[in-house]
C-alpha cells in the first residue's frame, strides 16, 4: 500500500511519515489549504513520536528528573510550553529534537488557523510527573470518545473562559479551534474527610467549607464536659423582688455557719448604690449608702446598680450580692418617642422589630454542637432559627471581628477616615456614634449593652472604654466592682456566690424585653448587644456547662412573649484560639468558623415569603460579619420587599439579598489567612522544605518586634508542628503559586505560630501572607508589652533565665 494510500485508510497508523492530503477550500485558499492538511498530518505524526518518547525518556532527561526528586527546592519538572492566539500546548520536556517538533507543529496550527504567526515560546514548571507523558501526546490528536476528554482542558479560540471535563464533551462539537493540555495528576498526600467538595463552573469555584466531625476522635479525647456547680460558694442571703431587698433567713443561717462556725448572729444589711466613676469606665464611686435592716428595704426610685453586704455581729461580711434595676429616664424617653414619630414619618419602615444581639468568645460552630446541643436545638426547632453555614471570621481576636459586625468598617479604616480619626489606644467615644446602636438610637431605638468582662473585650482590652455612657442602658458598674469579690468569686469566677453569672447577666436583657417589648403592638422597639467572654475565652471545655444555663435564658425569653416582634442574633466572634483541640486539623478550621443564627417572630416567614426564601439561599453562600451588619442595617429600615441581588466584589450584602453563588473570599474580604474555601490537605514536601518555611516564619515575627529589640527576646525556630497545603480557590488560583497552612513553634516561651506561606514555584521563594496567628496562650509572657497587636509576639526578656 502506498503511502497516499495508507494514510487514507489508517491515518493514525502513520509513524514517521507525515500524511499530508489536500481538501477542498474556499476560493483563493492556495496555500493555507495545503497549510491546514500539513498541520494536521504533523500533529498526528508528532503525536506518535511523543508517545514513543514518553515512554522511553533519554538519559539525559531521566537524570534532570531525578536530580528534581532529590532537590528539596524543586517541586516540579522542566516543561516546554507553546503558545499563540488563545492556545497554548505544554509539553513534558524530553529533548530539544522534540521541542522542535512541537515548534513546526504549532507553526503549521497557527497557518490552518489564518494567525498572524505570532509565537511564543515558555519554559515553565508544572507538577505534572513523566508518567502522564504519553496520554499528553496521544490528546494532542482529535480526542476519539468523551473518557478520553476527560484528562483534557479546553480553552475557546476567542473567549478566555475555560471549561473541563463533560462541559468540554459537550462543547467540543462547536469548539473544533482547540488546544488540549492535560491537567495536573501529580502525587497527594490527602485526608480524605478533610477535602471539601468542589464544584467548577466557568473557572469559577463554588465555596464549600471543608467537612469534619465535632465528635472526630481526634478531638474527643481533648474533651472534659464540666459543669458549673455555684452551690459550694458563700451563698446570697437576700433576693430582690418588686423593687424590695428581702433577706433569706435560711441562706443566713448557712453563710453564718461558713464564716464562722454559726458561733454568731446576723447583725445587720446594707446596701450601696454603685455609679460610673468620672472620666474612667473600669472604676466605681459609692453613691448612696441605705439605712441598715434585717430583714427588708424599699428601694429608691433612682437606685440602679447596688451592692448588699450583710455582717455578722463582730462586722464580718459574712455574704455580698449584686443587683442592677433598669430604670427608665423620662427625658430621654421623649427624645426617643419623637424620633421614632420622625422615622415612621420619613422612612415609613414595613416593621419596626427590636433587634438583641447575644455573643460569645471564641466559639466555633461544631465546638456549640457538640457542647450546647440542648441550646442548639432549641434555637433551631422551638424559636426556629437559621444558621449561616459558611459564616467566617474577618480577623485573629475580638476586635477584628466585632468592629466590622458594628461599624461595617475594620479598626484601621476607622482610623484613616478623617470623620473618625479613631485613636485605637484611646476612648471608644471617637467611634460611639458609628456604632450600629447609634444608628438604631437615632431612629428612636431604645439601647442596651452589657459586658461580664472588664478588660477583656474589643472595647476595653488595652483601650479607654468609653468615657460617657454610650447607650441607654449600660450594665457596667456592678461588673466592675464584682470582677475581684474575694469573697463570692474567689472558688468560681462564672459565679455570683451561689449563683450561675449568666443568669445575672440576662436578668437584665429580661427587665429590657418587659419594659420595651413585651407585646407586638408596643412602640418602643430596642436594640440590645451583649458579649460574654468568662465562660469559654479561656477554657474551651467550660462551653458544656453553659448549655443549661443558656438553654434557661432562651426558655425564658419565650415565655415573655417578647419574640413576637423581635429579632435574636446569635453569635460568636471566631472558633477556639488556644488548647489542644487548635493543634489538630479539626482545630485549624473551627478557629475560623464562628456561628451565626438568626430568630425572627413566629409570623414573619407566612408574611414575608420571598425575603425568606431568599434568606434560607444565602444560609449556604459564604458570608463574614460584614453582611451581618448589613442586614442589621436592612433590619434597622425594614421594607419588606426582596432586596436587589449581591454582587462579586461587594463587601457587606445584606442577607435579604442573594448572595453570589461564586462569591470568594477576595470578594467578600476575607483575608486569605483565614479563608476555607481553598479546602485543606496534608502537604507532601521534599526534606527540608518544610524547615524552611518554619524559619520564613520566624522572620517575620521577629521581624514585627524588631523596634522593640530592648524589651523582646529574638526567637528561635524550635520545630514546625504541621504544614497543610490549600486548594486553589478559583479565579484567585496562580497555577506558579501554592498555599501553605504551616504550624510552628518557637523559642524561648514554647510560643506557637500560625502562618499562610505562599510558595512560587517558579522562583523557589516563600513569603507569609497575612496575619500570623499566636495558638497558644500568652498570658504573663509578653507583660512587658502595652501594644494589643503585638504582645503575642513577644516573650519578654525579663522573663529570661541568665546562667550564672
Amino acid at each position: 500500500m502506498g503511502q497516499k494510500a495508507r494514510c487514507t485508510a489508517r491515518p493514525d497508523h502513520c509513524d514517521s511519515c507525515l500524511c499530508a492530503q489536500e481538501e477542498p477550500g474556499p476560493p483563493h485558499a492556495g496555500a493555507r489549504s495545503l497549510a491546514r492538511a500539513t498541520a494536521r498530518a504533523l500533529a498526528r505524526a508528532t503525536a506518535r513520536a511523543l508517545a514513543r518518547a514518553a515512554a522511553q525518556p533519554d538519559q539525559r532527561q531521566s537524570e534532570r528528573y531525578n536530580n528534581a526528586k532529590s532537590n528539596p527546592q524543586i517541586l516540579d519538572q522542566r516543561n516546554y510550553c507553546f503558545a499563540f492566539s488563545s492556545i497554548k500546548i505544554c509539553i513534558a520536556g524530553r529533548t530539544r529534537l522534540q521541542a522542535a517538533i512541537v515548534i513546526l507543529m504549532v507553526w503549521c496550527v497557527g497557518l490552518y488557523m489564518g494567525s498572524s504567526g505570532n509565537l511564543t515560546f515558555q519554559i515553565g514548571n508544572i507538577s505534572q510527573g513523566i508518567k502522564d507523558m504519553g496520554s499528553v501526546a496521544r490528546q494532542v490528536g482529535k480526542p476519539q470518545s468523551p473518557s478520553e476528554l476527560s484528562n483534557l482542558t479546553v480553552k475557546k479560540s476567542r473567549n478566555t473562559e475555560s471549561l473541563t471535563s463533560t462541559d468540554a464533551a459537550v462543547k467540543s462539537s462547536d469548539q473544533a479551534k482547540v488546544t488540549m493540555h492535560p491537567v495536573s495528576k501529580g502525587p497527594r498526600t490527602t485526608v480524605p474527610t478533610m477535602i471539601p467538595k468542589s464544584a467548577s463552573v466557568n473557572n469559577a469555584s463554588i465555596c464549600e467549607f471543608p467537612e469534619i466531625d465535632p465528635f472526630d476522635p481526634s478531638v474527643e479525647k481533648y474533651l472534659k464536659r464540666k459543669t458549673l456547680n455555684c452551690s459550694s460558694n458563700i451563698p446570697n442571703v437576700v433576693f430582690l423582688k418588686n423593687e424590695e431587698i428581702k433577706v433569706d433567713d435560711a441562706k443566713v443561717k448557712e453563710a453564718l455557719k461558713r464564716i464562722n462556725g454559726a458561733v454568731l448572729d446576723l447583725g445587720f444589711c446594707q446596701y450601696k448604690v454603685l455609679n460610673r466613676k468620672a472620666k474612667s469606665d473600669n472604676r466605681i464611686d459609692i453613691g448612696f449608702t441605705s439605712a441598715k435592716f434585717k430583714k427588708s428595704i424599699k428601694l429608691r426610685k433612682s437606685d440602679e446598680d447596688i451592692r448588699v453586704e450583710c455582717f455578722d455581729t463582730n462586722n464580718t461580711v459574712i455574704s455580698r450580692s449584686y443587683f442592677t434595676v433598669m430604670r427608665l429616664d423620662p427625658e430621654q424617653e421623649s427624645i426617643h418617642s419623637d424620633s421614632y414619630k420622625v422615622h415612621i414619618d420619613k422612612n415609613s419602615p414595613a416593621e419596626t422589630l427590636s433587634i438583641l444581639m447575644i455573643g460569645v468568645d471564641g466559639f466555633a460552630k461544631q465546638h456549640f454542637a457538640r457542647a450546647m446541643p440542648k441550646t442548639r436545638d432549641f434555637l433551631i426547632k422551638e424559636l426556629g432559627a437559621l444558621e449561616m453555614h459558611k459564616h467566617s471570621k474577618l480577623g485573629y481576636s475580638t476586635s477584628p471581628n466585632v468592629i466590622p459586625l458594628l461599624t461595617g468598617r475594620t479598626n484601621q479604616e476607622l482610623t484613616n477616615d478623617t470623620k473618625w480619626k479613631f485613636n485605637q489606644r484611646g476612648w471608644m467615644d471617637q467611634i460611639n456614634e458609628a456604632f450600629v446602636w447609634s444608628d438604631a438610637r437615632r431612629l428612636g431605638y431604645r439601647t442596651g449593652l452589657m459586658f461580664d468582662q472588664v478588660y477583656i473585650t474589643a472595647f476595653h482590652y488595652l483601650r479607654n472604654g468609653f468615657n460617657r455612657k454610650p447607650v441607654d442602658h449600660y450594665m457596667r458598674p456592678i461588673v466592675v466592682d464584682s470582677i475581684k469579690d474575694p469573697l463570692m468569686r474567689i472558688k468560681n469566677k462564672n459565679c455570683y456566690g451561689d449563683e450561675p453569672e449568666i443568669f445575672k447577666m440576662y436578668d437584665y436583657w429580661l427587665q429590657l424585653l418587659h419594659h420595651y417589648n413585651s407585646t407586638k403592638t408596643n412602640q418602643t422597639p430596642f436594640f440590645a448587644y451583649s458579649f460574654l467572654t468568662r465562660l469559654t475565652h479561656d477554657d474551651y471545655n467550660m462551653a458544656f456547662a453553659g448549655d443549661e444555663l443558656y438553654l434557661k435564658f432562651l426558655t425564658d425569653l419565650k415565655a415573655t412573649n417578647a419574640l413576637n416582634n423581635t429579632v435574636i442574633i446569635w453569635f460568636s466572634d471566631h472558633g477556639e484560639r488556644f488548647g489542644a483541640i487548635r493543634h489538630t486539623f479539626t482545630g485549624e478550621v473551627e478557629t475560623n468558623t464562628p456561628y451565626l443564627f438568626f430568630a425572627f417572630p413566629p409570623w414573619f416567614d407566612k408574611k414575608y415569603p420571598e425575603i425568606m426564601s431568599v434568606f434560607r439561599t444565602n444560609q449556604n453562600r459564604l458570608t463574614s460579619h460584614y453582611d451581618t451588619y448589613a442586614t442589621i442595617q436592612d433590619l434597622l429600615n425594614f421594607k419588606g420587599v426582596v432586596g436587589s441581588k449581591g454582587k462579586l466584589g461587594e463587601r457587606s450584602i445584606s442577607l435579604f439579598r442573594e448572595i453570589p453563588l461564586y462569591r470568594t473570599c477576595k470578594d467578600a474580604q476575607i483575608p486569605a489567612e483565614y479563608c476555607l474555601c481553598s479546602g485543606l490537605s496534608k502537604a507532601d514536601l521534599p526534606p527540608g522544605l518544610d524547615k524552611y518555611f518554619g524559619t520564613i516564619i520566624r522572620d517575620k515575627v521577629n521581624s514585627i518586634v524588631k523596634k522593640y529589640k530592648k524589651q523582646c527576646a529574638e526567637l528561635s525556630l524550635r520545630s514546625v508542628e504541621r504544614v497543610l497545603e490549600e486548594k486553589n480557590e478559583g479565579k484567585q488560583s496562580k497555577s506558579q503559586v501554592r498555599n501553605f497552612r504551616v504550624s510552628i513553634m518557637t523559642e524561648p516561651g514554647k510560643a506557637q505560630f500560625e502562618a499562610r506561606v505562599s510558595f512560587d514555584v517558579s522562583t523557589n521563594k516563600a513569603k507569609v501572607v497575612g496575619e500570623v496567628a499566636r495558638t497558644n496562650m500568652y498570658r504573663g509572657q509578653a507583660d512587658c508589652m502595652d501594644t494589643a497587636a503585638l504582645r503575642r509576639y513577644c516573650y519578654c526578656k525579663n522573663l529570661l533565665v541568665v546562667p550564672a
